[in-house]
């Protein structure tokens, strides 16, 4: 993760790691709280962490830890695959936002880690434009094997 301790404005095609970006439709204000990338603007935050995957691990098998620690009231659990990715996603109600819309949780997974964005809006419209923001995680490997 980035570790800029004041608060900076991002937008586009925005560098979350070395190794994975994400695509912000508008302004968005971002800063570091303690290991995750936090990025915000009204109505919708973003929390943004990234875990490794042992060498003797695959995706799938962290994909399968993560499914079996979900919380049991997740909702429209959905599993895909593209570029090479595997991404996961669900919903969830949560005291953190007074139970009125849920937040959006979604992984990628690559061969080497994987991403975790928790987003939380304050507005059911806004649910479809944190879809979106999932669907636009990317990953570009730059360590080159011999």
């Amino acid at each position: 993760m980035h570790n800029d301790i004041e608060s900076s404005t991002v937008s586009g095609t925005t560098a979350l790691t070395d190794e994975w970006t994400v695509t912000l439709p508008s302004a968005f204000q971002s800063k570091m709280e303690e290991e995750d990338l936090v990025i915000w603007k009204s109505g919708l935050t973003i929390w943004c962490s990234v875990w490794g995957i042992e060498p003797e691990e695959s995706r799938e098998e962290a994909l399968e830890w993560i499914a079996e620690e979900q919380a049991e009231k997740a909702f429209d659990v959905e599993q895909t695959e593209k570029e090479g990715l595997i991404f996961y996603r669900y919903r969830l109600f949560e005291e953190t936002n007074d139970y009125s819309v849920a937040s959006v949780y979604c992984f990628a997974f690559s061969h080497t880690n994987y991403i975790q964005l928790g987003i939380y809006v304050d507005d059911e419209a806004d649910v479809a434009l944190a879809l979106d923001i999932c669907e636009s995680l990317s990953f570009t490997n730059h360590t080159v094997f011999h």
